[in-house]
């Protein structure tokens, strides 16, 4: 029988410091071949654990704004700040760092972002 291994979602981050990883191994679960050296995340393993998981509504609702609302109970802004946000990510070199408390405390103080919105992207977090 083989070997049952828990698959897990590759961190956009370290968990510690927030620093970009690098994968240093690769394992086929069919044949069981491995690849080590040295791997950097690309596309969207890039980007933030809570902008991959708006991506994935936003595609589940193919784009349609007042579904995303709906689904997340964030606000048009929000989600025109998180399209910028996720734009820039996929188009640097380096991955985005996810937003700190402190920015997010400081986003609800000036009104650019609610209370609900905040622990959206809070709840998201690994």
């Amino acid at each position: 029988m083989p070997e049952v291994i828990e698959q897990l979602s590759l961190p956009a981050g370290c968990p510690l410091c927030g620093d970009s990883i690098t994968v240093t191994q690769i394992r086929c679960t069919g044949c069981g071949s491995e690849i080590k050296g040295s791997f950097a995340a690309a596309g969207l393993g890039v980007l933030p654990v809570e902008y991959q998981k708006f991506i994935t509504v936003f595609l589940r609702h193919r784009g349609n704004i007042s579904q995303v609302e709906k689904e997340l109970g964030i606000s048009y802004p929000t989600i025109n700040k998180m399209l910028d946000s996720i734009n820039k990510a996929l188009n640097s070199a380096a991955p985005q760092k996810p937003l700190t408390r402190k920015e997010i405390l400081d986003s609800i103080e000036k009104g650019e972002m609610s209370v609900k919105e905040a622990t959206f992207i809070l709840k998201n977090r690994k």
